[in-house]
């Protein structure tokens, strides 16, 4: 194990010093472990998603490919998605599937179900299941069922940055949270947006209103508008400042 594990290790809170905290002492402290673990930045990616088809949904030239665990079956299972070129699987944290992508060698995107006003020790309890999981997950993202509430969603982030401090990476879904949950989530230790990244989009009117889309310069202002280092993530990992 590297030497920064047994940092991580070491400063592994426990779940009874979590619960007493309330939501800013936990969005400084885990604004502090992401900083820690990432830098003072938010990123972002250019990705393309391959369909149960076997059609790809974005970008030819994008920096990212994944699927979603739902379509693994129609495309013949990870080995299958591995071969044609995906590399990262999005799967519920309880999936057998998330353990078969991760030893097909593929980055796993741990999608954590929740809802509105769920108990904390439940929630806690749940994340150090998480914690313990045979397999190195890339990074977790939050995913409400139903409505999310601000302070509710925010205090579920600061909780898995903490609670998950060998998952290097913390996702703020724009589809699902809405642009602007999705910039505040920064200050709760998230450190990258997931949404579609688009030369140009229609505005959010409308049919049109909810669109998850953006622009590398929408993408960009978010981040910078929650006081971090904007990044764009790169072929291969390499992470690029965006000026402005």
């Amino acid at each position: 194990m590297s030497t920064e594990a047994h940092a991580f290790e070491a400063t592994e809170p426990r779940p009874e010093a979590l619960d007493g905290l309330d939501l800013f002492a936990l969005g400084r402290q885990a604004a502090a472990a992401r900083d820690a673990r990432v830098g003072r930045r938010g990123s972002f990616v250019r990705a393309r998603q391959l369909l149960a088809t076997g059609a790809w949904r974005g970008p030819r030239d994008a920096a990212e490919t994944f699927v979603d665990e739902a379509d693994l079956e129609a495309l013949g299972g990870c080995a299958a998605v591995r071969a044609a070129g995906v590399g990262l699987c999005v799967a519920a944290a309880d999936s057998t599937q998330a353990r078969a992508a991760a030893q097909a060698g593929l980055r796993v995107l741990l999608r954590l179900p929740y809802r509105a006003g769920e108990n904390e020790r439940v929630r806690l309890e749940r994340l150090a299941a998480l914690a313990e999981l045979p397999f190195a997950a890339w990074g977790a993202m939050p995913a409400p069922v139903g409505e999310p509430y601000g302070l509710d969603t925010l205090r579920l982030f600061a909780l898995c940055r903490l609670a998950l401090p060998r998952v290097a990476h913390l996702l703020a879904d724009v589809g699902a949270l809405g642009p602007r949950l999705a910039q505040m989530a920064f200050g709760f230790g998230a450190d990258e947006l997931f949404a579609p990244i688009v030369a140009e989009r229609a505005l959010r009117l409308g049919a049109n209103a909810h669109n998850p889309s953006l622009t590398r310069k929408e993408a960009a202002t978010l981040i910078r508008g929650a006081g971090l280092l904007a990044c764009e993530r790169l072929a291969d990992g390499v992470i690029e400042e965006v000026t402005p």
